[in-house]
């Protein structure tokens, strides 16, 4: 037996769900993390992520996403913290496009409530648009914005009640596994446990040498811009949305929450790869992609920046999680590479990771998620 039932090594939204499902099934957790809590340079960092049921990326998202949903909701009561605020979804592109038809073919599967728009409706209905004819929407009632940081908070704050212990500064430097349990030292000492969860993000493939190769650390950069009609990007009007384009770019963005402006960025737009410890302060050339949503798109929001984030996002080969156990001995979980879409489904990747860790059944099919889907892809190595 360790001195933990539990190691959980960064204390992001996933890492922090972990920590959270472990110790309410009452196990002796120890959350680490190597920066501040939250950690400005982590993924987990900032006012607004979009939680959508429309869901293009694939069908097998839509149990963890109505599951997180009620998580979401729960902790929302329970916190009192004001986590989730409904606006609605638009999943926004060419007719024949991946994400529209992808959208709509997830709402017909799996019996999503749903309305499907031309352009002249979207642009009738929320006023901040101006599409082009041959553009057609998913609008989805149910979707909104989470407030990271506030359920990063209550994650850890629920965690915590229930007796696990957060450790802050305090980096992993390597780890050991073996039949007896895992061993894991930080600068200030060392650790044991009988079971290992990596859930660190970008900072993964430092220690884990199965996702080398896997994981790929890109730089992405999201912008707020002040609109010059607030009121047509305020929650009542303006639904989170994901949107792609006839040229091939691929857009997301949310209203304004918390702070002025309202947030957009382009995804699959190529980013350099990076270090999340070296990454650096986006520069106004760096939001260009991200602005050409509102010159072409939304042109009452092409106004001054106000503020640029960046980050480092953990990408897979496929885009989809990797949630798993090691394959080479030991009792150590990987929930990594949540490729840009993971911090809505969270509270049920902590409870995959957890039942993992605990040799129990996962709350959703986890096969999806699995290492053994790239045999054969990056370094190898396991």
């Amino acid at each position: 037996m360790g001195e933990y039932d539990a190691v959980v090594v960064g204390a992001g939204v996933v890492g922090c769900a972990a920590a959270r499902a472990l110790a309410g099934e009452g196990r002796d957790v120890l959350l680490l993390e190597r920066g501040d809590f939250p950690n400005p340079r982590a993924t987990s960092h900032g006012p607004s992520r979009i939680f959508r049921l429309a869901y293009h990326e694939g069908e097998m998202y839509v149990p963890m996403l109505r599951r997180s949903r009620r998580a979401w909701q729960r902790l929302d009561r329970d916190a009192e913290a004001d986590l989730f605020y409904r606006t609605g979804s638009l999943t926004v592109g060419p007719e024949s496009g991946d994400s529209f038809t992808g959208a709509r073919a997830t709402c017909h599967t799996h019996d999503i409530d749903h309305e499907v728009l031309d352009a002249a409706a979207v642009n009738d209905r929320f006023p901040a648009y101006d599409l082009p004819e041959g553009y057609r929407a998913v609008f989805q009632p149910d979707g909104g914005l989470l407030d990271p940081e506030r359920c990063l908070v209550a994650l850890a704050e629920a965690a915590m009640a229930d007796g696990a212990e957060l450790r802050a500064r305090e980096p992993v430097v390597d780890w050991t596994a073996g039949e007896d349990g895992v061993r894991v030292r930080t600068p200030r000492r060392d650790y044991d446990a009988d079971s290992l969860v990596v859930a660190s993000g970008a900072w993964a493939a430092d220690h884990v040498a199965a996702v080398e190769g896997l994981v790929e650390r890109e730089r992405h950069v999201a912008c707020r811009i002040r609109p010059r009609t607030p009121a047509a990007f305020a929650p009542d009007s303006f639904p989170v949305f994901v949107m792609d384009t006839e040229d091939g770019r691929h857009f997301y963005g949310l209203p304004r929450h918390r702070v002025p402006g309202f947030k957009v960025g382009a995804t699959h737009a190529e980013g350099s790869a990076v270090h999340p410890d070296e990454i650096h302060d986006a520069g106004l050339a760096e939001t260009e992609a991200a602005r050409g949503f509102a010159r072409d798109f939304a042109p009452t929001g092409d106004g001054a920046v106000l503020g640029t984030r960046a980050c480092v996002l953990s990408q897979t080969p496929d885009g989809d999680y990797i949630i798993d156990t090691l394959p080479d001995g030991g009792n150590v979980v990987v929930a990594v590479g949540m490729s840009g879409h993971g911090f809505k489904t969270a509270p049920v990747v902590g409870e995959v990771a957890a039942a993992l860790a605990t040799d129990s059944d996962p709350p959703v099919d986890a096969d999806p998620f699995a290492l053994d889907r790239f045999d054969g892809v990056g370094d190898g190595r396991g």
